[in-house]
């Protein structure tokens, strides 16, 4: 999928200069987004739109397309496709909608737009999608300007107007993002065909998806299959319902699956289910920003009691272990926080001041034999009460980030406060750490992070034995 990704060149073709139109639309976001490939929009009746030259025709733009992107009226989009395939263009996407959706006139207007892609072989994204979107060379062909900042997670959306609302949720959020793309009708292209490309694609370090249900069952299986061994995947599906069920068929011709089936399927192949978008999305940014743990082993230091005894309670559902504190790792930890603390994993600091102490603390911890560490209310003294205590809470924050990297073992940062109240938060979000407003989420993507690692230990040591079977 390179020249669906990395065009270097790109018509659009029902390129307007009607502000409100969708052609106009993702031709201004083009340029605005900074793509520095070649743009050709395509209107028989203007001379130029948005300062570029406009072509009457698909036929009279220059050789060497690599991309169409198609927002012309439903009736007209296989006679523009067939000029596309006369250009030897090898990818459209196709924002009209109007097709299966629609019931069957709509229907036979799809299968004929799929007969002539395939006779020349053109690959579709859509119809009846919003685009795509790549951080890594500034590819904003779709409806919205807002899109997130570079990084790490991918995101595929059965749903346009969700996808390209989440979207800008996610810079909003201060996510970064890899890839996107709204799927549509999958006329062609589809889902699985994404995630397998997603799977191997080297900036998307976890997948994420908006799913409202199932075209082909065996395909879909094998991609996840294949995706989950190599990287996180995250699914958010709806549709569950028998209304929200007949609601997904009414939105893109697609059928339903029974969800118990769907849940087993994701059970197997350790594929992450979240509720909400909140949720997605928080799962898929910790999961790009922080190491896997190794093991089940926790270390949490609490500025308050009340949380510390929380998150012990969520940790042990969860089945993670809160392992005592070796004598001489007590005794380091006793020379730095005040008299009164507990003593004890959780490490209760009784709203320790010291920012310092937080930091050698957490450091400490993670030179030892702890997988990952929780880090509940730094800073909250000086966030409420103490503003003269930020600047240095906010100077800890950063070097406890870095210890992260440095010992490849994840923090899980809880600020109630959150990034809008809180200077900690933020300077943590600076430095790439996820932070959480509440223990509970925190606890939970810890649990899900530690389950996918051991999926993937097992399916590993699953490879090696049937490679040493074959070498005999």
């Amino acid at each position: 999928m390179k020249e669906l990704f990395f065009p270097q060149s790109i018509c659009i073709a029902g390129a307007s200069r009607d502000p409100a139109a969708l052609g106009h639309i993702i031709l201004k976001n083009l340029i605005s987004g900074g793509y520095a490939g070649k743009i050709f929009p395509v209107n028989p009746h203007a001379e130029s739109i948005l300062g570029l030259r406009c072509y009457r025709s698909v036929k009279e733009v220059p050789d060497g397309l690599d991309l169409a992107i198609i927002a012309v009226p439903v009736g007209i989009v296989s006679s523009v496709l067939t000029e596309c395939g006369e250009k030897k263009v090898p990818y459209a996407v196709i924002i009209t909608a109007g097709f299966r959706e629609t019931g069957e006139k709509g229907r036979a207007l799809e299968s004929e737009v799929l007969r002539v892609a395939r006779e020349n072989s053109i690959r579709i994204v859509g119809p009846n999608c919003m685009g795509v979107y790549n951080s890594y060379n500034n590819l904003t062909a779709t409806f919205t300007s807002l899109v997130p900042k570079q990084g790490g997670v991918s995101f595929i959306s059965q749903s346009g107007a969700v996808g390209t609302t989440m979207l800008a949720w996610a810079k909003k959020e201060g996510i970064g993002f890899s890839k996107f793309v709204s799927v549509g009708n999958e006329a062609d292209l589809s889902l699985p065909e994404f995630l397998k490309y997603l799977a191997s694609d080297k900036s998307t370090k976890v997948i994420s998806i908006y799913m409202e249900s199932v075209r082909d069952g065996r395909l879909l299986i094998d991609a996840f299959r294949s995706a989950s061994s190599k990287k996180p995947v995250i699914v958010m599906k709806v549709g569950t319902t028998p209304a929200g069920a007949s609601a997904a068929s009414s939105h893109t011709g697609a059928m339903a699956v029974e969800d118990a089936v769907l849940d087993g399927v994701l059970k197997q192949f350790c594929i992450i289910r979240a509720k909400d978008p909140a949720e997605l999305f928080g799962l898929a940014s910790s999961f790009a920003s922080l190491p896997l743990p190794h093991g089940r082993s926790v270390a949490v230091v609490s500025s308050g009691g009340g949380w510390a005894v929380e998150c012990a309670d969520l940790l042990e559902v969860k089945g993670l272990r809160l392992d005592p504190l070796p004598k001489d790792t007590l005794d380091i930890i006793d020379r730095m926080l005040p008299a009164y603390w507990s003593r004890k994993n959780p490490i209760d600091t009784v709203a320790s001041s010291d920012a310092k102490a937080y930091y050698l603390t957490v450091k400490t911890l993670l030179e030892r034999d702890y997988d990952m560490a929780f880090l509940i209310g730094y800073g909250v003294l000086g966030s409420i009460a103490l503003p003269g205590l930020t600047e240095q809470d906010v100077e800890f924050a950063v070097k406890i980030s870095e210890l992260v990297k440095q010992y490849t073992k994840p923090v899980y940062i809880v600020d109630v406060l959150g990034p809008s109240q809180s200077d900690n938060a933020r300077a943590f979000e600076r430095s790439g750490l996820p932070v959480f407003t509440t223990v509970k989420s925190a606890v939970d993507v810890a649990a899900e992070m530690v389950r996918y690692n051991e999926y993937r230990e097992r399916e590993r040591s699953k490879t090696k034995s049937r490679f040493r079977s074959l070498r005999g």
